[in-house]
């Protein structure tokens, strides 16, 4: 394998495919990218098994050929080399000779054929979203998504296929995102899949503001191709929980205030909150209402006076501070409206005005205060 190339592109082709390499991995052949050169073509593959990543773009080939190199050494030599063309040149023991400018750099490769393939995809159906509206239920909808892998099926985001409505669902069983898209139609496909938050993460990142884009689903496997670069990830073959039977419908309690200064509050109270629970308390009334917290460990506490509309019986509940500011911040418009019943229910949040064809619902759990 021989090729040359310019060092910005190589370098933020790179940076794009090196995002789905793992950090740890029980098969060293991982922490590697594939180079592939055919013609004047270099393709770049990176995988963690799960999830399969392919580039291809234009450079100088001199030799047709495949070697995986170490991914964080070829990153790092990359950036730091001065702006001119980079040349490539393999030998048959898989030694990588780099060349740029004054420099020549030499790295152990492994043989190409040691890399895992680009998975077989036997298409199911597909759909097709707009980019603005695909971009912003994945954003939505992923700060719910569980870092839990005993709970595989809650590690990602469940996407609904109905024949004129898109919905998107996650949850970690302390909070629940759940978006409804009316402006979409399904070509003949009904169903429910599960998709990890790393495919989407990557995902969101090609997507611009115009345009759409169509994700090609199949039995086990989801592909996305983006110009010149193709996205493949395993489904998660789990059983989505019941999500509709736990947002209630008989919250009757219902408090509003400005967004952005309820969380400028719970933001400086929850500095004094338990590290571990982030625990703060609504102490909520028809006259005046605050915001505390106490924390046992170092005696610190913090109450603060926020300005609600609140027309129903007294109730102190407490929440996860942090919990609680990342559903805030879901929230655009100026004020948002909680719908409580209990101390020990669920709270759902609503914007004050729905986007045009969308419907918001977000649920967040309680957590017991502290006698």
């Amino acid at each position: 394998m021989q090729f040359s190339v310019d060092k910005s592109t190589l370098l933020s082709q790179i940076q794009k495919i090196s995002k789905v390499s793992p950090t740890r991995s029980t098969m060293p052949i991982l922490n590697s990218i594939l180079f592939e050169v055919e013609g004047n073509n270099l393709t770049l593959r990176s995988s963690d098994i799960e999830i399969t990543m392919s580039t291809t773009f234009k450079v100088n080939g001199i030799r047709n050929g495949n070697l995986a190199i170490p991914n964080r050494m070829i990153l790092d030599i990359v950036n730091e080399v001065e702006e001119v063309d980079v040349e490539f040149n393999t030998n048959e023991d898989g030694l990588i000779t780099l060349t740029a400018g004054k420099g020549v750099y030499e790295i152990m490769g492994r043989p190409g054929e040691e890399f895992p393939s680009v998975p077989n995809v036997t298409p199911v159906s597909s759909l097709t979203v707009e980019n603005h509206v695909l971009r912003r239920m994945i954003h939505k909808t992923i700060i719910a998504v569980s870092r839990d892998e005993l709970k595989p099926a809650l590690m990602g985001v469940l996407f609904q296929i109905r024949k004129d409505e898109l919905h998107t669902v996650a949850t970690d069983g302390h909070r629940l995102v759940y978006i409804s898209r009316k402006n979409f139609t399904s070509d003949e496909y009904e169903g429910d899949v599960i998709i990890p938050t790393k495919f989407l993460n990557l995902l969101s990142g090609y997507l611009d503001v115009d345009g759409t884009t169509s994700i090609t689903l199949g039995e086990n496997h989801v592909k996305v191709e983006l110009d010149s670069t193709v996205i493949f990830s395993r489904i998660i073959d789990e059983q989505f929980p019941d999500f509709a039977s736990v947002i209630p419908k008989d919250n009757k309690k219902i408090l509003t205030a400005s967004v952005a200064k309820i969380i400028a509050t719970i933001r400086r109270v929850s500095i004094f909150s338990n590290k571990t629970t982030h625990q703060i308390s609504f102490i909520l009334n028809r006259d005046s209402s605050k915001v505390s917290t106490l924390n046992q460990e170092n005696r610190s506490s913090a109450e603060e006076e926020i300005e609600v509309i609140y027309d129903a019986d007294d109730m102190v509940i407490g929440y996860n501070a942090e919990y609680l500011k990342d559903i805030l911040r879901n929230v655009e418009t100026e004020n948002v409206i909680m719908k409580l019943n209990t101390p020990i229910s669920s709270c759902v949040v609503f914007p004050e005005q729905q986007e045009t064809d969308e419907e918001l619902t977000m649920l967040l759990m309680p957590i017991r205060l502290n006698d």
